[in-house]
């Protein structure tokens, strides 16, 4: 194409002897710069295909990561639940009277409040980002906004998931495996156990504070604004490719 052009502009070129040389100078100079553009643009078409299949392919993996991270969270948030309700159980229960108590129920909210459960999300696809300071990939301004802050976000549902924890694994558990044996609906009728404990100042304010770790965590959840769970359900229809 370019010799095509170039025998055209030698020709007139030769047309007018006085000129030639630099019609034919001015015209190596178009040419050269055409061919530049013309390469320019397909190097630009080609980087913005090879961008945007990158794109699609990271929208994808950030659609299943956060449809994982959201069933976790709401698994992790009904275990708490349950936690919470279990310790009003016993509250409302006290002072215990064995002979009045369902064992079976009791067992169970003994079970219960030793729980640890623990959201464990994904972030691979958002730590790839940050590693990778690639966040630019992102065209959506609103999704890539969310994911910027999904770090800070989340940081206080964990931070609560992890005093929750350790006030179980450090308190709850070590205070009753020195009370009652495992499983509970048998430990209840050990003929070793005292369960007076259960009736002491000591168990009460143990249920009372594993309650409020309950609560606590609920509250970043089940507030008003429920930011994380707007966030989740945000992303994960901004990721899916049969978005309407």
């Amino acid at each position: 194409m370019i010799n095509f052009f170039r025998r055209i502009r030698k020709k007139l070129a030769d047309d007018n002897k006085p000129l030639k040389y630099m019609r034919y100078a001015i015209g190596e100079i178009l040419l050269v710069v055409i061919g530049i553009l013309i390469a320019l643009q397909i190097n630009n078409w080609n980087q913005n295909r090879i961008t945007s299949a990158r794109e699609s392919l990271l929208l994808k993996e950030i659609n299943t990561e956060f449809k994982f991270n959201k069933e976790e969270l709401e698994s992790t948030v009904r275990a708490y639940v349950h936690i919470r309700e279990q310790c009003n159980y016993l509250l409302k229960s006290l002072p215990i009277i064995l002979s009045e108590i369902d064992k079976d129920s009791l067992s169970r909210a003994l079970s219960q409040i030793r729980n640890l459960p623990t959201a464990d999300l994904s972030m691979g696809s958002i730590s790839a980002l940050i590693n990778t300071s690639s966040f630019e990939i992102i065209t959506n301004t609103e999704l890539r906004s969310l994911l910027i802050q999904w770090d800070d976000l989340i940081a206080d549902y964990f931070e609560r998931e992890g005093q929750a924890i350790n006030y179980t694994r450090q308190t709850i558990i070590p205070y009753l495996a020195k009370k009652i044996p495992r499983p509970y609906i048998e430990g209840i009728n050990d003929e070793r156990v005292d369960l007076s404990f259960m009736n002491s100042i000591e168990f009460e304010n143990l249920i009372i504070d594993r309650s409020g770790d309950a609560r606590s965590l609920l509250n970043v959840v089940e507030d008003e604004e429920d930011k994380i769970r707007k966030a989740l359900n945000r992303i994960i229809f901004l990721t899916n490719s049969n978005k309407e």
